[in-house]
């Protein structure tokens, strides 16, 4: 029996080594990686300018210059999408609902707190309220927002519908901290383009992101700044992943590092 066991954790071993260092997957094209410099996300549109995942927001992000924009994504409860960050609305509102909790009539009729100097009234907006955005932003990031492993799966078949219907295969990355979730989207949908956000907080101090990202077999690399290192880059290139790090919003830092592309809340200070 201990021989049996022995010889299973030896192949298991040698298969993991095999998979980390030899192996490698077909990636989608990601046409938008067209120049030297990195790519400038504004994360959560400009959220220093202008309260964040709000269409003023992402409008503020284009004027400044961004290559793409980031939003997040959650459900409500009567299965719409709305594009919102926490799992309630006590950050940004005088609210203090779950936002699986309201409709969407009601979500949409709370406004949202401004930014210093700011006038504007902003409030949440749904996925498709963002149509008339996407033509003027040369690459679109939506993070699936997911409070366990098992939670928001419920979003991906509204989701690939708006992939869909507005053709976004080559202009549009998703990403999630849920590895599952991500591995349900490869499957049901191929030709979408995954962005891995790496998490250190993951079991055995985050070394099963390795095992994730050879199911989920993702064309990019999402890590924070802090978890860079000459392995993990050299690995991801290996590997053929870009690599977008975030949230970076200092410019000594985003010139020190050796990524593909960049989420910050300080888009005039990079561009």
């Amino acid at each position: 029996m201990i021989i049996f066991f022995v010889c299973t954790a030896l192949a298991l071993s040698s298969y993991m080594i095999f998979l980390i260092f030899f192996w490698n997957w077909r990636k989608n094209p990601q046409p938008y990686y067209d120049k030297k410099e990195p790519l400038v996300f504004g994360h959560r549109g400009s959220p220093n300018m202008v309260t964040e995942n709000t269409l003023p927001s992402f409008k503020t992000a284009l004027a400044q210059g961004v290559d793409g924009i980031e939003l997040d994504l959650r459900m409500s409860k009567d299965g719409q999408i709305v594009i919102f960050h926490d799992k309630e609305l006590s950050r940004l509102s005088a609210r203090s609902e779950n936002i699986q909790d309201l409709s969407l009539a009601e979500i949409q009729s709370i406004e949202l707190n401004k930014q210093a100097g700011q006038r504007e009234e902003v409030f949440i907006p749904s996925l498709t309220d963002i149509v008339p955005i996407i033509n003027h932003v040369k690459v679109l990031n939506i993070e699936l927002k997911s409070d366990s492993f098992f939670d928001g799966h419920n979003i991906l078949r509204p989701l690939i519908a708006f992939l869909n219907k507005y053709e976004l295969n080559d202009r549009c990355i998703i990403s999630s901290f849920n590895p599952a979730l991500l591995m349900r989207l490869r499957i049901a949908r191929p030709q979408t383009i995954i962005g891995f956000l790496y998490n250190r907080n993951r079991i055995f101090h985050g070394w099963d992101n390795m095992v994730w990202i050879f199911r989920v077999q993702p064309e990019n690399l999402h890590i924070h700044y802090s978890m860079l290192n000459h392995w993990i880059v050299r690995w991801a290139r290996k590997k053929g992943m870009r690599i977008n790090s975030y949230t970076i919003n200092d410019k000594k830092v985003f010139d020190s590092v050796d990524i593909d592309g960049v989420f910050t809340d300080n888009i005039e200070y990079l561009k």
